[in-house]
């Protein structure tokens, strides 16, 4: 599925009119797609009716559009204006609207009726435009439509969603369906939107593909994931696999180390050498024995000194792949390490968690690295690379990150509910998890797989993408048959085979 963000959809739109598809012609396409979709349900389900709520804008003027069609296929619709008609064109398809159709404005006494007696009920009120919270004459309009059993349909995207961001405003409706006009719209693939929309069917509505020349988001499915996962021939042996460093842990934070190491071997790494503290190592050789260890001699406060740089550089030399942060701990001593391998290692490098934390002080390092760099921020992270809030970072968490890694030409994965991964060309949104992975370690799970796809050749953008789709279907999985609160990211790593099993069949 095809994915814009509202400023994207706004380009393609005026490119289009330059090369001769007009606003007006998009919009009567969009108009017609709509039709299509609600005669289907109608003649399906043998109704004869329904109810368009139209908005000032151009999502109102594809609602009038619609209703036109609608009339000449035997279905009679009843438009509901919220307001006056006020954008151009949309002021043209109310011109335009037949006479035949009922209007009923909102405030006439009794249009609360119209709406429950409707049995198709089709949101074509704020469309891409929307932000904030609704007015109360407003809500009460949606906490109508929200309580009749009408089959309810939005255009492009339901009233009440950011297309930005995917917030939604308190009493947005549940719709069964959302028809998209070209391309989903990023919004409603995002949290909590996403619970709002239903089932989302994409329409062409004429736009050349040259009027669309920007990078577009594609959804990581099943599909992607059995292309982009390395194939495994019989005659091969450890080195055929690759080798990953893994610079972990600390004294106060051992799971970590246990955690990525173990993340990584599940997903067939053929070497996995943990360096880390001394005391860090005997805890993980005995948990991961399969796994080689480069133990140090901590710093005063239990984290790896950065006097050993030069060894764990020589050790990483030896690795296709390097992964640095997980429960490294935030000191002096984590920062001048971090800076110290950003500048010298090669090959793929993942930053992930105080690694990040790290370079956020002095941030134009990732300018003067030689290695290929993936960041898996969370949110506060992201927004700490950034350098802006958290509350702004959240409103618009693509922009940034496109933006971010636009200035440093690294690879980023936006971890949430739904992640985002953006390497400068192209860009994936990976929808799979639940809250089972909302507990600590499932971000240092999360940079071990990609560390182990990275070391087996596979590109950073594709790598991140399905790290992430296998730990949210290991923990989709799990929440079949048990409590989403109860599991533990050890019962993630253990789940592990059966998922790779299902994405190599």
């Amino acid at each position: 599925m095809k994915i814009l963000t509202k400023e994207q959809m706004l380009n393609a739109e005026k490119r289009s009119e330059q090369l001769g598809v007009s606003l007006k012609q998009l919009m009567d396409n969009a108009g017609f797609a709509l039709f299509e979709e609600i005669k289907s349900y109608a003649y399906e389900n043998m109704i004869t009716s329904c109810l368009i709520l139209v908005g000032s804008g151009n999502n109102g003027g594809d609602g009038l559009v619609a209703a036109n069609l609608l009339l000449c296929s035997g279905i009679t619709p009843t438009v509901l204006l919220i307001g006056e008609v006020k954008a151009v064109l949309a002021k043209a398809a109310f011109c335009a609207l037949d006479k035949d159709i009922p209007i009923v404005r909102l405030g006439d006494q009794g249009f609360e009726s119209v709406i429950n007696d409707s049995e198709i009920i089709v949101d074509c009120v704020f469309g891409t435009g929307f932000h904030g919270e609704f007015s109360q004459k407003i809500s009460d309009l949606f906490a109508a439509v929200n309580n009749s059993c009408a089959y309810k349909i939005a255009c492009d995207l339901p009233s009440g969603v950011d297309c930005i961001n995917g917030f939604a405003a308190s009493g947005t409706v549940k719709y069964h369906k959302t028809v998209s006009f070209h391309a989903a719209k990023l919004g409603c693939l995002i949290s909590p939107a996403r619970e709002f929309c239903g089932e989302i069917i994409v329409r062409d509505i004429g736009i050349p593909d040259a009027a669309d020349n920007s990078f577009n988001t594609q959804i990581f499915d099943l599909k992607n994931a059995r292309e982009v996962l390395p194939h495994r021939p019989d005659n091969s042996h450890k080195g055929t696999f690759g080798r990953v460093s893994l610079i972990v842990g600390s004294n106060k934070y051992t799971g970590a180390a246990v955690l990525s190491a173990g993340a990584a071997m599940r997903c067939g790494v053929g070497l996995t050498q943990v360096i880390t503290t001394s005391e860090v190592a005997k805890t993980v050789a005995g948990i991961i024995p399969e796994a080689t260890f480069l133990p140090l001699e901590p710093c005063y406060d239990g984290t790896i000194s950065a006097e050993n740089t030069e060894t764990i550089l020589s050790e990483c030399e030896k690795s296709s792949c390097v992964l640095i942060g997980c429960g490294l701990g935030n000191t002096p001593n984590t920062t001048e390490l971090v800076s110290n391998i950003v500048e010298n290692a090669k090959g793929v490098l993942i930053i992930d968690a105080d690694g990040i934390n790290s370079i956020c002080p002095n941030i134009d390092i990732l300018k003067n690295t030689k290695a290929r760099v993936i960041l898996t921020p969370h949110p506060a992270e992201l927004s700490r690379l950034v350098g802006n809030s958290l509350d702004n970072t959240l409103k618009d968490r693509l922009g940034e990150t496109v933006r971010f890694c636009d200035k440093f030409g690294v690879t980023v994965i936006s971890k949430s509910r739904e992640s985002f991964v953006y390497d400068g060309e192209c860009a994936y949104l990976i929808a799979e998890g639940n809250s089972a992975l909302s507990k600590g370690g499932s971000g240092d799970m999360l940079a071990g797989i990609i560390a182990a796809l990275a070391a087996q050749s596979v590109k950073p953008i594709e790598a991140a993408a399905l790290g992430a789709y296998i730990l949210g279907r290991c923990a989709k999985e799990l929440s079949e048959n048990f409590s989403k609160r109860s599991i533990l990211p050890r019962d993630i790593l253990n789940s592990m085979p059966g998922v790779l099993s299902k994405i190599e069949d």
